[in-house]
């Protein structure tokens, strides 16, 4: 990639080539929380969609959360109309614009959450994990910070994308016969290791790949996959014709589940 890297909007002809998109986004509190820190983003014109978990307690998560989804799409703008200016941090040459504007975006919003954090109006504690997911001429990228996550439904197969970034799935990683019989999950499912806002740097894990026409793509909070278990989420998602119907559902069916925290679930059609 040159150090002097093209428009990342769209060219007339780019534009044309380019599947359509169809998105719905809905969050929710939940049943036992007053507040909702969570938040997500919908920005079609840009291919641009992310779902944001707060941590830090009811104000400063909430921040957090619309924070990070505020300053990832100020960041996109900003790049698509000035596609010239330096980049805050660097890039990587070895992947595409696409992952290198999630990417850098996240390490942005990082940095501003911290400097709110470190600000001495600003709350004591606040951060945030994250996933955005953006979709191109011919491949989708997704880049994530802690345990929201992204799945794929393609046809009849269901397929989660992200590894969470938590203490559970470290412990999971490093068992050599794999297995989870025995790991104490009720206490450590829920560790971050990584989200925006809780160190000065922040390392996004960022997947790339192609696409198909009719890939479904889902991010959601733990509130929700915390609560409906992967083959769940198959179930109500393969064969979903109206996915704003589908969004709504998977919300409800986890407050039906009790849904001990915050909800949000943001539905992306490719095609």
């Amino acid at each position: 990639m040159s150090s002097e890297p093209a428009s990342p909007g769209p060219s007339p002809r780019t534009a044309a080539q380019a599947p359509p998109l169809v998105a719905c986004g809905h969050t929710h509190p939940g049943q036992a929380r007053g507040e909702n820190e969570d938040a997500f983003g919908v920005w079609q014109d840009l291919r641009l969609f992310a779902v944001a978990d707060g941590m830090g307690g009811r104000t400063g998560g909430a921040i957090a959360a619309r924070m990070a989804v505020d300053v990832l799409e100020i960041f996109v703008r900003e790049r698509h109309a000035h596609p010239r200016a330096p980049w805050p941090f660097p890039m990587d040459r070895g992947t595409s614009l696409g992952a290198n504007l999630l990417r850098v975006g996240l390490q942005v919003a990082n940095q501003k959450i911290c400097a709110a954090v470190g600000a001495e109006a600003g709350p004591r504690r606040m951060g945030a994990t994250f996933a955005a997911l953006t979709v191109g001429v011919t491949q989708i990228v997704i880049a994530h910070a802690g345990d929201v996550r992204a799945y794929r439904v393609r046809g009849n197969s269901f397929r989660r994308l992200t590894r969470d970034h938590s203490l559970y799935e470290e412990m999971l990683a490093a068992r050599p016969q794999g297995g989870t019989e025995d790991l104490p999950a009720a206490q450590h499912r829920n560790v971050v290791t990584r989200a925006l806002g809780i160190r000065d740097s922040v390392e996004p894990t960022v997947y790339v790949n192609s696409f198909l026409p009719g890939d479904l793509y889902l991010l959601c909070s733990d509130g929700l996959w915390g609560v409906l278990p992967d083959a769940r989420l198959a179930q109500m998602l393969t064969g979903a014709i109206q996915i704003e119907t589908a969004c709504h559902a998977l919300v409800d069916a986890a407050n039906e589940a009790g849904a001990p925290d915050n909800v949000t679930a943001l539905l992306v059609r490719v095609g």
